[in-house]
C-alpha cells in the first residue's frame, strides 16, 4: 500500500508540513464496517454495525494516530521515540518507529498486558516498566523525552495523533449514508476527539452523529463530569479494571471531550466489570468478534444506553472495536465452552502442557495471568 492510499487518501490531514514522501505508513485505515444483527437483537436496537478498528496493522485504532504523528516526528528531525502506553499506543509507536527507522522506548504500566508488551519488543522497542499510577508512566515519559532529539509521541495530548484519528470519521461518512449514534470506549479520548473533528471539517452539524463515550465505573471522571454539569473532569482514584485501556483517571483532552460530547447531542456512560465481561462473551459468541475488555465496555455501554432509553431502540448505532482480544486475553471462563484433549499418551494420560507451561513460568513480566494477561 504506497502512503497515498489508507488514512493518507484523504490528503494531508491538516498537517501541511508533512511531504507525502514523508508519510509513514503501515495500510492503517479502511477497516471493515460489519452489520450485528444477531447482536442488535440482544441489545434492543433496530440496527447495529461494527468498525472493526482491530484490523488496523498492530490490531488497534491507535495506527491511525501513530501514522500521523511519527510522520510528524520524521519531518522535524526526531532521532528517537519515547512514548507512555498501557499497550495498544506502545505497540503502535513501536510498529511505526521500526518503520520510520527511530530508536523507540516505551513507558509501561507494570501491570500491563504482557501481550501488548512483548509486541513493542518484537518491534525493537526499549520497554520500560514503571511502578505506580498510570499518571507516574507518563510522567516518566515526559523526562525522557527532554532530551535532544526525542519525540514524545504523547497519544492522550498530541493533536497530529487527533489528525490521523479523525479518519474514521471520514470513512464512516462514506460507508454509512444515514447518521447514527457512535459509541466507543473513552479514556485519553484520542478516538473521541478525533471523529469530533472530523464530523466537523466536513461541515457536518455536530447533533448528526451523537458521540457516546464508555468507561468503567471504577475509573469515570467524563461521566461524573456530565453528571454534575462541570466543564472540566476532576482527577478520580483509578482502580483495578479489566478495561485498562480506559483507565485514565485524568483525561488531558477532558474539557475537549465533554464539550464534543455535549455539542453532538452524545454523552457518557459507566459500565460494571460483569456487564464487560458479559458483553464481550456476547460479541464473540454471536457475531465472532474477539475483542479485548477495553473494547467490549462500549458494547456493554450501547446495551445500559438502549436500556435507559437515552438511544431509542428504533435508532441506529455504530460501536467501534477498537483492539483484539487477542492483545488481551480475557481472563478463564469457568464452566463454559469446552476443551475436549483426543490424544492418549503411552502411560494413559492425556497429552497436555504441563502446568509450569500454561502458567506462565519464567515470565519476565510479573502478575501475568495463566492466560497470557494479567
Amino acid at each position: 500500500m504506497s502512503a497515498s492510499q489508507g488514512i493518507w487518501r484523504f490528503g494531508n490531514l491538516g498537517l501541511a508540513e508533512i511531504a507525502p514522501a514523508q508519510r509513514v505508513t503501515l495500510g492503517e485505515g479502511g477497516t471493515p464496517l460489519i452489520e450485528a444483527p444477531r447482536l442488535a437483537e440482544a441489545v434492543g436496537i433496530a440496527r447495529l454495525y461494527l468498525k472493526l478498528e482491530s484490523q488496523n496493522p498492530t490490531g488497534s485504532f491507535k495506527d491511525r494516530g501513530t501514522a500521523t504523528a511519527i510522520s510528524q516526528a520524521v519531518v522535524i528531525g526526531a532521532r528517537q521515540l519515547v512514548e507512555d502506553s498501557s499497550g495498544n499506543a506502545g505497540a503502535s509507536a513501536a510498529a511505526y518507529a521500526a518503520r520510520a527507522g527511530l530508536r523507540c522506548t516505551i513507558y509501561a504500566p507494570a501491570t500491563a498486558p504482557a501481550a501488548k508488551l512483548r509486541q513493542a519488543e518484537a518491534y525493537g522497542a526499549r520497554v520500560v516498566l514503571v511502578e505506580g499510577s498510570r499518571a507516574d508512566v507518563t510522567r516518566a515519559a515526559q523526562r525522557a523525552a527532554k532530551a535532544t532529539g526525542v519525540y514524545h509521541l504523547n497519544h492522550n495530548a498530541n493533536d497530529a495523533f487527533v489528525a490521523g484519528t479523525q479518519t474514521l470519521a471520514f470513512e464512516l461518512t462514506d460507508e454509512l449514508k444515514t447518521p447514527a449514534a457512535l459509541v466507543m470506549p473513552v479514556g485519553g479520548g484520542s478516538l473521541l476527539a478525533g471523529c469530533f473533528e472530523g464530523f466537523a471539517s466536513l461541515g457536518l452539524p455536530p447533533a448528526r452523529w451523537p458521540l457516546f463515550g464508555v468507561q468503567p465505573e471504577v475509573c469515570a471522571p467524563l461521566v461524573q463530569a456530565l453528571a454534575n454539569g462541570w466543564e472540566q473532569p476532576v482527577p478520580v482514584e483509578a482502580k483495578p479494571t479489566i478495561a485498562g485501556g480506559i483507565a485514565i483517571a485524568d483525561p488531558p483532552r477532558g474539557a475537549r471531550l465533554l464539550l464534543a460530547m455535549r455539542e453532538s447531542g452524545g454523552g457518557a456512560v459507566a459500565v460494571t466489570e460483569d456487564a464487560i465481561m458479559r458483553w464481550g462473551r456476547m460479541l464473540a459468541r454471536l457475531e465472532g468478534v474477539y475483542a479485548e475488555p477495553t473494547s467490549a465496555a462500549a458494547v456493554a455501554g450501547l446495551a445500559r444506553l438502549v436500556a435507559e432509553r437515552t438511544i431509542a431502540a428504533d435508532d441506529a448505532a455504530v460501536v467501534v472495536i477498537t483492539g483484539s482480544g487477542l492483545k488481551d486475553p480475557w481472563p478463564p471462563i469457568i464452566g463454559e465452552g469446552e476443551i475436549v484433549v483426543r490424544g492418549v499418551g503411552a502411560e494413559g494420560r492425556a497429552n497436555a502442557s504441563t502446568e509450569s507451561e500454561e502458567s506462565g513460568a519464567g515470565s519476565r513480566y510479573p502478575n501475568q495471568r495463566p492466560d497470557g494477561g494479567l
